[in-house]
């Protein structure tokens, strides 16, 4: 798998010349159509004139970047910088070790997990494995990697010759498996594209249909993570997938295996980096009027360095998560009404309902009520109702907490003033609990995969269970 692996990277390396336009190749019969990344709106922005505001050579120049960065669709990779080939270290590959031309990014535990779970999903051709029924195994089309490796396999040996070496190594093709980004891009072609769009814009073809919109990944802005503002970890990615949002229409993807679903995280990584880098090239653009390959690799290089050090962030809290009582609801509740000090009810309202003098503003000439804020996508945005008790980024308190502590990513909803204790918080978190009219969960299984995947990152709050 894994020189099969590497020989797919190094014929995406020698893709070039792609179509800029986010358009379906349809000149080509009896083939699925092709899917071309494009530039963002705003890189392809014009003024009131029909100018571009970016010169099209200078878009050219970025498009031409982003392809020798990360690829193609069909062909997506990370480019290697000199640095990371001097240590082995290969984004490419995160599940092998950093010198071992791979990131680094599962410890042993992490890669058992893996397999333990790979023998799960792969149960049934395993089972035919191991009755020497190999025409009955079947692969679905979202790993055409394992596809082409399972069909390398039995084309290199021949039937009289498949004896328990070959079932053993047939086995371990399965349970060891870990889709390479070209086949997680299929994946998320069939199943994340129509929402998402291709360079996961939150523009696919349904995306107008749903209320709140798909996130957008390509600032780097991920709303529910357990890091605060900055870029998430690879395991709140992992979490979403998992387990869905609550009250949108992003459902759990469950179903996949854990292997599937890290690949996922690697290819959604993917095309929020390269948005990521295509704004700062733009941004650096209109500061300097000029871009030169230096600007491309430091751009790369400053992306990639918010990625890997977002576990730093993590907030945890130590100690034993604190039980409601009655004294601490009462703080909580005046915490929550106190302008001075948390000021929730300012945007929340004083009931909880969302319905916030702060979070509305009246049109003084039409006399219409209209939200006050707008996300970072640019949206309309108003504070969620505390009464339903659905909370997006999790309803356990370790959640809830977190929203509190570090405020949500992208939107008006700030990081607790610095007078608030951890007590403070908690207290909130316990009121908050008693507005909900659903009943707040207080130990809910939390897949965090993969903090690691058998080590609690809440320390005394709800561990990382799979």
């Amino acid at each position: 798998m894994r020189s099969e692996s590497r020989s797919l990277l190094v014929a995406a390396l020698c893709i070039v010349g792609a179509s800029w336009s986010c358009q379906l190749d349809t000149d080509r019969p009896a083939a699925r159509p092709v899917i071309h990344y494009s530039l963002s709106e705003a890189t392809r922005a014009t003024s009131p004139e029909g100018e571009p505001l970016v010169p099209l050579d200078v878009q050219a120049n970025v498009a031409g970047s982003l392809e020798m960065l990360f690829g193609t669709p069909a062909h997506p990779q990370f480019m290697l910088l000199d640095e990371w080939k001097e240590s082995g270290f290969d984004l490419n590959w995160p599940q092998y070790p950093k010198g071992d031309q791979g990131s680094g990014e599962f410890s042993e535990s992490d890669l058992a997990s893996l397999a333990t779970d790979n023998a799960r999903y792969f149960r049934t051709p395993l089972m035919h494995i191991e009755a020497g029924e190999y025409e009955r195994v079947a692969i679905h089309s979202w790993s055409p990697d394992l596809q082409r490796a399972w069909a390398a396999l039995l084309a290199e040996t021949a039937p009289e010759l498949r004896n328990d070496e070959f079932k053993a190594k047939a086995k371990a093709l399965f349970v060891d498996y870990y889709p390479t980004l070209a086949s997680s891009a299929e994946l998320y072609r069939q199943h994340c594209l129509h929402c998402h769009g291709p360079e996961g814009g939150g523009d696919g073809p349904t995306a107008r249909f749903l209320n709140p919109l798909p996130r957008d990944y390509r600032q780097g802005t991920f709303k529910f993570t357990a890091v605060g503002k900055g870029t998430p970890r690879r395991a709140d990615l992992f979490r979403i997938l998992d387990e869905g949002v609550t009250g949108t229409a992003m459902p759990s993807f469950r179903r996949f295996s854990k292997a599937q679903l890290n690949g996922l995280v690697d290819y959604v990584r993917l095309l929020s980096m390269r948005g990521m880098v295509e704004r700062s090239l733009v941004a650096t653009f209109a500061e300097e009027e000029a871009l030169t390959s230096g600007d491309v690799v430091a751009a790369y290089s400053d992306v990639w360095s918010k990625w890997e050090k977002a576990a730093e962030k993590l907030l945890v809290f130590e100690g034993e998560v604190p039980h409601p009582t009655p004294e601490s609801i009462a703080r909580g509740r005046e915490l929550f009404l106190d302008a001075k000090s948390a000021n929730c009810f300012s945007c929340h309202g004083p009931e909880g309902r969302g319905n916030g003098a702060s979070a509305f503003v009246t049109d003084p000439q039409s006399g219409e009520v209209k939200p006050a804020y707008k996300d970072d996508w640019g949206h309309d945005i108003i504070p969620r109702n505390l009464r339903y008790g659905i909370f997006r980024g999790g309803r356990r308190p370790i959640d809830l907490f977190r929203r509190i502590k570090n405020g949500i990513a992208g939107t008006p909803m700030p990081e607790a003033p610095s007078s608030l204790t951890a007590d403070d918080i908690w207290a909130l978190v316990h009121y908050v609990g008693t507005l909900s009219e659903r009943p707040q969960l207080v130990h809910a299984p939390a897949h965090d995969a993969h903090d690691s995947h058998s080590t609690p990152e809440t320390h005394g709050s709800e561990p990382a269970k799979h």
